[in-house]
């Protein structure tokens, strides 16, 4: 990285998965605003499902989802049921309309379930919503929790992409954030689904980790790398323990510091590339022949709740406790706590209790914002036209620091990320982003000496 862009390492950015971000959410979007939502749906449109299981066996301390350790297994069930009802009660309101193109399972850890009650599930949305041999369904895994046969049986009822929670092989950065998992556990599984025939395995790694250093980071990527996935995401730990409480279980003095986290991100990207994986927006990659990697080619890349993808839906509705959909320019997320959630699906009501209704302006930000980091280039004249006078001469005001600084290039009204600037994408972003008030002033780089 170019000395001159060390000193944005300190910006925390949104990471961009929705605009504006959850934390905009409030109770003036309803359930009876998602309800009219869904029935505007169109009879073919496309739907990208997510389903959210908030259990896991044990607290891994770095986590940022929303989850609860649980041990008692019948509430597991009990919220199986309330899944499959709410599955029931958003079918009833469509009416038939949508088809389904993808179902993701996400959590928490959705192998905490039993593949019996996954399959329950899956029945649940054929009943209420359908499926089709086409429809791609993905899980998350955690290797830890696979027991003997369970891949070949996610795999039979049509799971053809699973992802692995691997983050870190190193044995002492595991323990540093208590989540204790051998290499030979990750083979296995790997071996196990290449067998069953899945052809689509996704790798989730962690930078920024207490413990981490060069050497034993470059040793994970060795190691992902002889384990083959047909994708990996890179991503960067986010420590904030003032909003997790979990997090305050790590022991800060072990965190590398910025300026190691951006060489750990460097060293990710140069192995990856050098073996054949192509840069997929910020922080995926994934080979040649993958899905993912041909959408980015194509420059069909889109972005979403599950990070960059290749789903084609610009509807997607979420189940579960906190999970988000979005329908019609309406973000729609469902009640947080179990004991809210059950209320809701007990009644056969939707179970919204947030969410956001987008203006005009929220969904211009958002289409150029997208664009920009699918695409490393974006258009901003519509941007700068739902702005305010102001509010447009800051935008100008912080994409002139970032040209400047060799970011970016801008000519008209094309902004265009510079090719070694990919790991800060996320900055240009929210230099076109008005509601992140941290980064009001002249320039960005008034924020870079404040940090």
């Amino acid at each position: 990285m170019k000395p001159e862009w060390r000193k944005y390492l300190g910006v925390r950015a949104p990471r961009y998965t929705s605009y504006p971000s959850a934390l905009h959410f409030d109770e003036q979007a309803t359930a009876a605003d998602y309800e009219r939502r869904l029935g505007e749906v169109g009879l073919y449109e496309p739907l990208s499902l997510y389903v959210h299981i908030p259990f896991c066996r044990q607290l891994c301390w770095y986590c940022g989802c929303n989850m609860r350790v649980e041990n008692d297994y019948s509430r597991a069930l009990r919220y199986v049921r309330a899944l499959n009802t709410e599955i029931q009660t958003v079918g009833r309101h469509l009416g038939g309309a949508g088809r389904p193109l993808s179902v993701h399972f996400g959590g928490g850890t959705p192998n905490y379930l039993k593949v019996a009650e996954i399959g329950d599930i899956l029945g649940a949305i054929e009943l209420a919503l359908g499926l089709t041999d086409g429809t791609r369904l993905a899980i998350e895994l955690d290797p830890r929790l696979i027991a003997d046969g369970d891949i070949e049986r996610l795999a039979g009822l049509g799971f053809n992409r699973m992802s692995l929670g691997v983050q870190d092989f190193d044995a002492e950065v595991q323990a540093a954030i208590n989540r204790l998992q051998s290499f030979e556990m990750i083979e296995s599984a790997v071996g196990e689904m290449r067998r069953v025939g899945v052809n689509d395995i996704s790798f989730d790694l962690l930078y920024g980790l207490p413990k981490q250093t060069h050497d034993s980071f470059t040793e994970t990527l060795e190691k992902t790398i002889a384990l083959s996935p047909d994708r990996v995401a890179v991503f960067g730990y986010a420590h904030l323990p003032s909003a997790l409480p979990r997090q305050r279980l790590l022991d800060e003095t072990l965190l590398p510091p910025e300026e190691t986290r951006a060489d750990l991100a460097g060293r990710a990207d140069d192995m990856l590339v050098a073996s054949g994986y192509r840069r997929v927006g910020f922080d995926h990659y994934a080979k040649p022949d993958n899905l993912l990697a041909r959408a980015d080619l194509e420059g069909r890349l889109r972005r979403n709740f599950q990070g960059f993808t290749d789903d084609v839906a610009d509807t997607m509705l979420g189940f579960g406790a906190s999970a988000i959909g979005y329908v019609g320019g309406l973000y729609a997320q469902n009640a947080k706590t179990l004991g809210d959630y059950y209320r809701r699906t007990d009644s056969q009501e939707l179970a919204t209790m947030r969410g956001l209704i987008l203006s005009p302006r929220e969904m211009a930000i958002g289409r150029t914002i997208r664009e920009l980091l699918c695409r490393s280039q974006a258009d901003i004249a519509a941007l700068l036209a739902s702005l305010a006078p102001t509010e447009a001469n800051a935008v100008c005001a912080r994409l002139d620091a970032l040209e400047a600084d060799g970011l970016i290039s801008w000519e008209g009204d094309l902004v265009a990320l510079a090719p070694e600037a990919r790991p800060l994408s996320r900055v240009v972003a929210m230099a076109l982003d008005p509601y992140e008030k941290a980064m009001a002033g002249n320039s960005l780089r008034s924020l870079a000496r404040a940090v």
